[in-house]
C-alpha cells in the first residue's frame, strides 16, 4: 500500500480501537476458522484411509468426529459474520456522526463552497464502503496468510517436496496483489468521485422541479445526467476489466498448480511413497495454500477500494470549522439589546471590490431599523455579518458593548432570531419546526405563538393540527402558511434582536397582510433591523438607512428622508407606483 493508503488506514486505526473486544472475538474466530479447516483435511484423510482399509468399524467415531466439525465450524462462521457486521456498521455510523459534527460546524463561506450533493455522496456511498476496509477485508488479508503458513507446515510432514512446489506460486500472486490494486484504487477513486457529481446533478433536479418544468429544461438536465452516468459506466466497465484480468490469471496460476499437485501426488502415491489419506489430505490443504494467494489480488483491490471511500469521507471531516464542539446555545439576556457597527467593509475576496464600505450605525434598545436600497447593495451581507458568517471583516460589530471576537459564536448567535424571505422548514410536523424555537415550549406555549403569528387558524384547520407533516422544505404548506410558521418559531426563539430579510417580499395580498401583523407583535420589545422591500410596510421605523454600492447614502426617519427628496424618496415613489400598477 502506498503512504497514502498507509495514511488512511492509520486514520481509521482510533475508530477500530473503540471496538477492540470484538476484534478480539474475529481474531479467535479467525483461529478457529483455520483449526476447524486443517482439522477437516486431517478427518478427510482418516475418511480415506478407513475406506481403502475397509475399517468399517471405524465410521461411528468418524460420523461423530465429522458433526462436531460441523456443530464447530457453524458457531464459528455465525460468530464471525456477526462480528464482522456488527463492528463495520458501528465504525460507519461513528464516521457518519463525526463527518455530521464537522459539517454543521462549517464556518458559512466553506459548507457554500461545497455542493450539498457531493457532501451527500461522500456521507453515504463513500462511507458504506469504509466497512469492508475495518473488517472483512482486514480479517482476511491477516487470516489468509496464516492459513496458507499453517496448510504448508502440515503439508511440509505430509511430503515436503510437494509443498514447495504449491509454495512456489505465491510470490506471483503478491506481485499480481500490488499490481491491481494499485490500478483499481485509481480507478475506483475516479468512480466515487463521478457518483458524487451524478449526486449533485440529482439533488439539482429534484430542488428545482417546477422551475425545470416552466423552462422545459428535461432534455438538457437529462442529457447532462446522461453524460454523467454514462462516464460512470465506462469507468466500471474499465475497472471490470481490470478486476477480470487478476481474477483471470489467478484462476490460472491456481489451477496450474493444482493440476501439478494432483499429477505430482498421484504419481508418488503410484510408487508407494505417499498414502491415499495422505493424497486427499493433500488435495484439501493445497487449495488452502494456494487459495489465499489467489485471492489476494480481489482481497487487496477492495481493500483499495474501501480506502479510497475513507480518503474522501475523511476529506469531509478535515474541513475548517466555526467551533470545536456542538453544545447547547446558551440563553441569551432577553432584554432588547444594543448593537453598534463602526467602520465595517467587508470584501467575498482578497483583491476584489467591496460590497460594504466603511459602514456605521447605531441600533438602541427596542428600535427598529430598516436597510433599503438597490439590489446588490449589500442588505443581505450585512446581515450575514451581524450573525458572523464571515468574521474577516474590518470595524467593529458590537452587542450591548462586547465585540464579535469578545465571545463564543454560539453565544453571539443566541441574541438573533431570523426571519428570511424565503422560510425554510425542516422535514416533520408543524410542532418538530416550532420546537426548533424552543425545545422546552410547552402546548400552552405552542398555541400562543401560533396565534401570535396568525398561524393558529389554519393549523387548526390541518386534518393533523399541529402534526402536520409539512414535507420536504414545507411544500405541504403555502408560502404565507409557512411564514407565519417561521415567525411563531422566531416568537418561541425570544432572542432579543430580530433580523427580518424582506419577509413579505414574495407574498400576496392577503398573505402579506397576515404576516405583517405578526410581524408587528414580533418586533415588539425587540430590537429589530429589517431589510424591506415594499417600502410602505417600514414607514414607522425608527431609522431609515439607504444602503446602495455598499455604503450608507441616506438615513434618517420616513418623513425626513421623504423630505429629502434624495434617493430614498425615489426609491419610495417608484415602489408605489409599482404596487399601484399591480
Amino acid at each position: 500500500m502506498k503512504n497514502k493508503g498507509n495514511s488512511t488506514f492509520r486514520r481509521l486505526l482510533p475508530y477500530m480501537g473503540k471496538y477492540k473486544w470484538s476484534y478480539g472475538g474475529l481474531s479467535l474466530t479467525m483461529l478457529a476458522d483455520i483449526g476447524l479447516n486443517l482439522t477437516f483435511a486431517w478427518f478427510l484423510a482418516k475418511v480415506l484411509d478407513a475406506a481403502v482399509s475397509a475399517q468399517t468399524d471405524q465410521w461411528r467415531e468418524l460420523i461423530l468426529i465429522g458433526i462436531g466439525i460441523l456443530i464447530l465450524m457453524t458457531i464459528t462462521y455465525f460468530t464471525d459474520s456477526f462480528l464482522k457486521h456488527s463492528v463495520s456498521a458501528n465504525i460507519r455510523n461513528d464516521l457518519r456522526q463525526t463527518a455530521m459534527s464537522r459539517v454543521l460546524r462549517y464556518p458559512y463561506a466553506h459548507f457554500h463552497s461545497k455542493h450539498s450533493g457531493d457532501l451527500m455522496s461522500r456521507m453515504t456511498n463513500d462511507n458504506q464502503t469504509i466497512g469492508g476496509a475495518c473488517t472483512f477485508y482486514l480479517m482476511d488479508l491477516i487470516k489468509n496468510p496464516l492459513l496458507a503458513f499453517c496448510s504448508f507446515i502440515y503439508l511440509s510432514i505430509l511430503h515436503w517436496q510437494l509443498a514447495l512446489i504449491c509454495l512456489s506460486m505465491g510470490p506471483i500472486m503478491l506481485v499480481m496483489g500490488a499490481l491491481f490494486g494499485k490500478i483499481i484504487r485509481r480507478i475506483s477513486l475516479q468512480i466515487q468521485s463521478q457518483k458524487a457529481e451524478s449526486t449533485t446533478i440529482l439533488q439539482d433536479i429534484l430542488q428545482s422541479f417546477m422551475v425545470l418544468k416552466t423552462f422545459g429544461l428535461e432534455p438538457k438536465l437529462f442529457r447532462r445526467y446522461q453524460e454523467k452516468s454514462d462516464q460512470i459506466v465506462s469507468s466500471e466497465v474499465k475497472e471490470a476489466k481490470i478486476h477480470g484480468m487478476a481474477n483471470g490469471l489467478s484462476a490460472l496460476v491456481n489451477f496450474l498448480t493444482f493440476m501439478i499437485a494432483m499429477l505430482m501426488s498421484g504419481y508418488f502415491v503410484a510408487t508407494g511413497s505417499l498414502e491415499i489419506g495422505a493424497m486427499g489430505a493433500f488435495i484439501q490443504l493445497m487449495n488452502f495454500l494456494v487459495h489465499p494467494f489467489t485471492q489476494l489480488p480481489n482481497m487487496w483491490a477492495n481493500l483499495q477500494q474501501a480506502l479510497g471511500g475513507a480518503d474522501r469521507v475523511f476529506e469531509v471531516i478535515d474541513g475548517p470549522t466555526e467551533f470545536n464542539d456542538i453544545k447547547e446555545a446558551p440563553v441569551a439576556d432577553k432584554k432588547p439589546s444594543t448593537m453598534s457597527v463602526q467602520d465595517v467593509s467587508f470584501a467575498y475576496e482578497k483583491n476584489a471590490a467591496p460590497i460594504l464600505e466603511k459602514v456605521s450605525f447605531q441600533a438602541e434598545a427596542g428600535q427598529t431599523i430598516a436597510v433599503v436600497g438597490p439590489s446588490g447593495g449589500g442588505k443581505s451581507t450585512l446581515f450575514k455579518l451581524l450573525l458572523g458568517f464571515y468574521p474577516q471583516f474590518q470595524g467593529k460589530i458590537q452587542l450591548n458593548g462586547e465585540g464579535l471576537e469578545d465571545q463564543p459564536l454560539e453565544e453571539w448567535r443566541s441574541y438573533f432570531s431570523y426571519v428570511p424571505q424565503e422560510t425554510y422548514l425542516f422535514s416533520g410536523s408543524i410542532k418538530d419546526n416550532l420546537l426548533d424555537g424552543n425545545e422546552q415550549a410547552t402546548d400552552a406555549e405552542l398555541e400562543e405563538a401560533l396565534k401570535q403569528a396568525n398561524a393558529y387558524e389554519f393549523v387548526q384547520a390541518l386534518p393533523e393540527g399541529i402534526h402536520t407533516n409539512v414535507g420536504e422544505k414545507g411544500t405541504r404548506l403555502s408560502g404565507g402558511q409557512k411564514q407565519r410558521i417561521a415567525i411563531a418559531r422566531a416568537i418561541l426563539r425570544d432572542a432579543p434582536i430580530l433580523l427580518l430579510d424582506e419577509a413579505t417580499a414574495a407574498l400576496d395580498n392577503e398573505s402579506e397582510v397576515l404576516v405583517q401583523q405578526a410581524l408587528t407583535r414580533l418586533m415588539k420589545q425587540r430590537t429589530t433591523l429589517v431589510i424591506a422591500h415594499r417600502l410602505t410596510t417600514i414607514q414607522h421605523a425608527d431609522v431609515i438607512l439607504v444602503l446602495e454600492s455598499g455604503h450608507i447614502v441616506e438615513r434618517g426617519t420616513h418623513e425626513e428622508l421623504l423630505n429629502r427628496n434624495g434617493k430614498y424618496a425615489e426609491l419610495y415613489n417608484r415602489n408605489a407606483e409599482e404596487l399601484i400598477s399591480a
